[in-house]
């Protein structure tokens, strides 16, 4: 059974009775919208044509917010429907990011997730969703797609029908019949030109409308639509920032044989897993800070759901933290053990620490609705960001922790190797779109490149945070590698929270 729409945008006058009874049956809060009505014009006066869309969840075959959900709140029913588990969500916002169609929202109220299930409270006593029983010209045709006497199916394999980012792979079960191309994909307009009825929404998502406006004549204007504002800011930049430097430290400490992995000499034994310790302690506050609700933490391990990386990604971070706290204690002792096993030692910890770097580019393929975080190879440039970062923090704190001349050489050639390996990561970004989305992702990587981003992208993310700090470690010494180390932190935080905030620019719906 799969239970879904067929809605025929030929009969949409546009009237928003579908909005009002969704809002009114389901107690959705003034401002979010399970189900809305998007208008898009296009032409030129005197020949206009303005389009209606009936957007909503469109309880996927493969729905990624159930991949992604990590505490298993929501799931793909028997009948067809993607439901979701107030009491259970955490408030992590990932399935908002997971999803390609902007149909989940954050109830500020309740601090939970919340989205359209089919009116399933009806669906269950044999009821039509409240949408479709008020539409006043029968344009919601719900039913089930797996009946091939139901009225969908009939009218599946009598019309031509298209879906919502077919190319996402998610199997959408909402079909649309007549529906506007500029109203399905949002490539192909702009809002930038001004809403009706209402004022335009502002911040990021609008300055890359503008930008973009500026760039070519779109295809289509939006003139009304609802808004769907950025979901992750600068905490998650921060998580990013301190897990590259817990990742990093131990990285670039065994790349440069920094003690405790050179000998006996000081600081003492254990300093550096220690650091990379409360740089991880860090990462997890801000994650944990993050959610909507916090106390519910636990339930990322009481009932977390093994198919979503941020649970992958919350036993690697453990099983790292384990790791280093062994270093922390009984590290002193290390001399006396075989040389078999501090390689052992060695080499799991460092296994770790590169899975710790490296597992939000898993996580953020999950991310289905936010094309950019998808790039090919990611993984690879989180491990890179690592290693640079904690060769960075180990220069700067070269003087407390007294390293001898051998070892901070040893530091600055590991900056050295990351600034460059970096450097040219970033400028390949452009090749490594992923398959089937590559029109969205090079709109997304534009904004970066010669957008509303790209001053601070080439001024500081990789003129000062790298060309510089390469100049200066090539050609000087000293405090000049140390001041080199603090500009290319700066590029590094500049760089990922640019990442985080270009990512969430643009409209998905």
């Amino acid at each position: 059974m799969q239970l879904g729409f067929i809605l025929d945008q030929s009969r949409c006058i546009g009237c928003h009775a579908c909005t009002v009874a969704c809002k009114s049956e389901n107690d959705v809060p003034v401002g979010n919208f399970r189900t809305w009505v998007k208008y898009t014009e296009t032409g030129a006066f005197p020949e206009v044509k303005r389009s209606f869309t009936v957007l909503r969840c469109n309880q996927c075959s493969q729905a990624p917010c159930v991949t992604i959900c990590p505490v298993s709140a929501l799931e793909k029913r028997p009948d067809g429907i993607v439901d979701l588990d107030q009491d259970a969500c955490v408030g992590c916002k990932a399935c908002m990011q997971g999803c390609p169609y902007d149909a989940l929202y954050l109830n500020e109220a309740k601090g939970t997730a919340e989205k359209c299930h089919f009116c399933a409270h009806r669906t269950e006593i044999g009821l039509a969703p409240a949408c479709a029983v008020v539409c006043p010209t029968e344009a919601i045709i719900p039913g089930d797609f797996d009946d091939p006497d139901s009225l969908v199916s009939r009218l599946r394999s009598e019309h031509e029908l298209t879906t919502r980012k077919a190319e996402a792979g998610t199997g959408p079960n909402v079909y649309y019949r007549e529906g506007a191309p500029a109203g399905l994909d949002p490539l192909q307009t702009n809002p930038s030109g001004g809403y009706l009825w209402a004022d335009r929404p502002q911040g990021p998502q609008m300055e890359a409308a503008e930008f973009e406006a500026l760039q070519k004549v779109a295809e289509a204007r939006t003139t009304y639509d609802v808004a769907h504002p950025p979901l992750w800011s600068w905490k998650i930049t921060g998580y990013l920032f301190t897990k590259s430097i817990a990742a990093g430290v131990f990285l670039a400490g065994l790349a440069a044989g920094a003690p405790p992995w050179g000998g006996p000499e000081v600081p003492p034994v254990g300093i550096l897993p220690f650091l990379a310790l409360a740089f991880l302690a860090l990462t997890t506050a801000l994650l944990v800070f993050d959610l909507k609700r916090p106390e519910r933490f636990y339930y990322l391990i009481t009932r977390g759901n093994w198919s979503s990386w941020l649970v992958k990604g919350t036993y690697v971070l453990m099983a790292y933290g384990l790791l280093l706290t062994g270093w922390v204690l009984f590290g002193s002792s290390s001399a006396s053990w075989s040389p078999a096993l501090r390689g052992v030692g060695y080499g799991a910890t460092a296994v770790a620490a590169c899975l710790a770097a490296c597992y939000t580019a898993w996580l953020f393929g999950q991310a289905k609705g936010r094309v950019l975080w998808m790039r090919r190879g990611l993984w690879f440039h989180l491990i890179v960001q690592a290693v640079l970062a904690g060769s960075a923090v180990l220069i700067l704190l070269a003087p407390v922790l007294r390293f001898d001349v051998g070892v901070q050489r040893n530091l600055v050639d590991v900056l050295l190797f990351g600034l460059l390996l970096h450097l040219i990561l970033t400028l390949s970004e452009d090749g490594l779109a992923p398959r089937n989305r590559e029109k969205e992702y090079h709109r997304a990587s534009n904004l970066i490149t010669r957008g509303p981003y790209a001053r601070l992208h080439w001024s500081i993310g990789l003129v000062g945070g790298v060309l510089v700090p390469l100049g200066l470690v090539v050609w000087g010494a000293g405090p000049v590698e140390t001041f080199a180390a603090l500009l290319a932190l700066i590029g590094l935080w500049v760089e990922e929270d640019i990442f985080v905030r270009a990512g969430q620019a643009l409209s998905i719906s």
